[in-house]
């Protein structure tokens, strides 16, 4: 019986070939065999493939498999002496234009062994899965090297994405100055998007930052000494990319605050008009109350130009306000 499609295998032992969708019965005795490399990778697994591989055939900690479950976890690293359990998020482009979403990938790293864990599939994971790859790096060098070059691949991959998404803040912060009013919606969803992504990336990639770091310098039993140098470089890479979320944490803030300021000149100019056309009317509703008044001996109701003459003082007041307010800058 062979292994789930959902599940993948690269076997190497010693220096034979390498083999691929080892079926279940060779898979339990290559786990129990000291001198083989094996990759295990697992995407959408059922709850069957999870007590298979974590389970029956390794029997890690049911804390490890728990968390592993959950699927709800920051990255982190967890050392179980004789296997790491890491958590670690990919970065990919969401439905929105100004999305950014996460996944996360499980990682078990053993002596012998690799065991990677995600629900979407990963592009760096199928790039990496070609036997000719693993006769002389990969495999061939060891676990611990093999998810250096995982985890280094993958975090080349974020540098692009990052600095698309830094472009498009900035076009987002152009738009504001020139947007129309039938785009204040989209706009206002595109900032939100923008802030609640940038706010992601740095929940994501500090912590993340944080566990290249652990993995550099800790003393880990399933890390050669000499291997440590080489996630010492994915930390270089991490402390920039952190630096680059942080810059895009500002730049995002900046356009919410542009955004909020524009918004409230716009409203200080509806509210200067209005201010001033009830300005010029408070004199004139006076001069229209004093003449609606119904008293009997009130000679300019009867002069014949009466009426002419209160339009002319209307429109003389009116015009008098307007060139005062335009001396004073007030228009």
């Amino acid at each position: 019986m062979r292994p789930s499609a959902m599940i993948r295998t690269l076997y190497r032992h010693r220096h034979s070939p390498i083999v691929t969708e080892l079926p279940t019965e060779q898979l339990q005795s290559a786990v129990r065999d000291p001198q083989a490399r094996l990759w295990i990778d697992m995407q959408a697994p059922s709850a069957e493939e999870y007590a298979l591989v974590l389970e029956q055939l390794y029997r890690f900690h049911p804390l490890a498999i728990e968390d592993v479950v959950s699927d709800v976890h920051v990255p982190k690293v967890d050392d179980y002496g004789s296997y790491l359990y890491l958590v670690v998020h990919t970065l990919g482009l969401g439905q929105e234009r100004m999305a950014i979403e996460t996944h996360e990938v499980d990682i078990f790293l053993g002596n012998s062994y690799l065991i990677t864990i995600h629900d979407e599939p990963m592009p760096v994971i199928d790039k990496l899965w070609r036997t000719d790859y693993h006769q002389e790096r990969g495999l061939a060098r060891g676990p611990a090297i093999l998810l250096y070059d995982l985890l280094d691949r993958q975090v080349d991959s974020y540098v692009p994405l990052l600095e698309e998404f830094e472009i498009q803040v900035e076009a987002l912060g152009d738009a504001i100055f020139r947007q129309e009013r039938d785009q204040d919606e989209v706009l206002l969803n595109d900032i939100l998007t923008a802030k609640t992504s940038a706010l992601r990336l740095r929940r994501i990639l500090i912590p993340q930052r944080e566990l290249m770091q652990r993995l550099a310098r800790s003393d880990y039993e399933v890390i050669p000494a000499d291997a440590r140098i080489y996630f010492r470089d994915v930390y270089d890479h991490m402390v920039r990319l952190a630096d680059l979320t942080d810059s895009m944490r500002d730049l995002v803030s900046s356009t919410i605050e542009t955004h909020l300021a524009l918004a409230n000149n716009r409203m200080s100019e509806v509210m200067k008009v209005l201010t001033i056309i009830s300005t010029i009317f408070i004199p004139l509703s006076f001069l229209a109350g004093v003449y609606g008044m119904n008293f009997e001996h009130m000679p300019e109701l009867y002069w014949r130009w009466a009426y002419p003459a209160i339009w002319l003082v209307f429109l003389s007041v009116g015009a008098g306000m307007l060139l005062f307010f335009r001396r004073r800058q007030w228009l």
